[in-house]
């Protein structure tokens, strides 16, 4: 099954036939709110912000907030009227910690490259290095930690970085058939933490890979909207890497690389997976792989609309 040019519902079943998430998931709950942090910034055409704004950076606040915030508890971005933005460069979740952007509330990842360096001047360039961006959000060994909506994280792939240069998007392309990789950020990036929840968030535009979730036993997204265009190079929508017990239910994936990548490589093997009742548009398709030499299996796809993906199913 090389193209699906129509709608098409895909059942795959890995032996053995209890191939699935091993976990009972339900739909998440929101956590109470330890603190609310108001927006101070107005959305510029439901797009980005005023030139002036990109440097009253949210950083600081939503960080002290997450430090601050007792496991089982939520930080909670709230929308003021016509202020509605958060900005951001790189922030780190705590075990139990879980980011609410709110009904409305946008949190734009800044267009600094600085604010994601993991060593100076490492993020944002062409370079053979190893990996020079931090994520907008980290999960560390941060266990039942999570992302919630029903608000919007807004990578702003297609935008100019600051002080010159070209877009996300445009540095994937020059990147393209070169033996350099481009050093974009990643919207959200868990490892080593398990039962980590996406619920009812919106992504969209991201400089690179949307979600990355490495080594976890416990993932659920549920009710997650991906919406990046076609064409944005190198801009999966959820790929679990190394991961067992992994649910991606209810949600909607319209991206410009894989819609999701199942990955088995140097972070071990995938397993006990489940994709359902969801509906994928641009995009590849559920692939597994490029890496498949740490093993796996137990996969189900079931109850799954593609329309206009360019595979169904792939394996690479």
């Amino acid at each position: 099954m090389n193209r699906v040019p129509w709608a098409a519902t895909v059942v795959l079943l890995a032996l053995p036939l209890s191939a699935q998430d091993t976990r009972t998931v339900t739909e998440p709950v929101r956590p109470t709110a330890c603190v609310t942090l108001d927006a101070q910034l107005a959305i510029v055409g439901d797009t980005t912000l005023a030139a002036a704004d990109e440097a009253r950076l949210d950083t600081p606040r939503i960080q002290a907030a997450i430090n601050g915030c007792a496991a089982g508890q939520a930080v909670v971005l709230r929308a003021q009227g016509a202020k509605r933005a958060f900005v951001s460069g790189a922030l780190q979740l705590k075990t139990g910690v879980t980011l609410v952007v709110d009904t409305t509330a946008v949190l734009f990842a800044s267009r600094d490259p600085r604010q994601f360096d993991t060593a100076p001047g490492a993020c944002g360039v062409l370079s053979q290095g190893p990996r020079g961006c931090k994520p907008l959000i980290a999960a560390d060994r941060a266990d039942h930690s999570g992302v919630m909506g029903p608000g919007t994280i807004d990578g702003r792939g297609w935008a100019a970085l600051l002080r010159g240069g070209p877009t996300w998007w445009e540095m994937a392309e020059q990147a393209r058939d070169t033996k350099y990789s481009q050093q974009n950020p990643r919207l959200i990036v868990t490892s080593r933490s398990n039962d980590f929840t996406l619920y009812r968030l919106t992504l969209r535009n991201s400089p690179n890979f949307h979600v990355v979730i490495e080594r976890a036993d416990g993932f659920t997204a549920w009710g997650v909207i991906i919406n990046t265009p076609r064409g944005a190079r190198n801009t999966d929508g959820i790929d679990p890497s190394g991961s067992r017990n992994v649910s991606i239910v209810h949600s909607y994936i319209h991206t410009g690389d894989d819609n999701i990548a199942i990955k088995a490589g140097g972070a071990g093997a995938a397993r006990n997976i489940t994709v359902a009742n969801s509906h994928f548009y641009n995009g590849h398709g559920v692939s597994v792989g490029s890496e498949t030499d740490g093993g796996g299996g137990a996969i189900l796809v079931r109850d799954v609309t593609f329309v206009g993906t360019d595979n169904a199913l792939r394996i690479k």
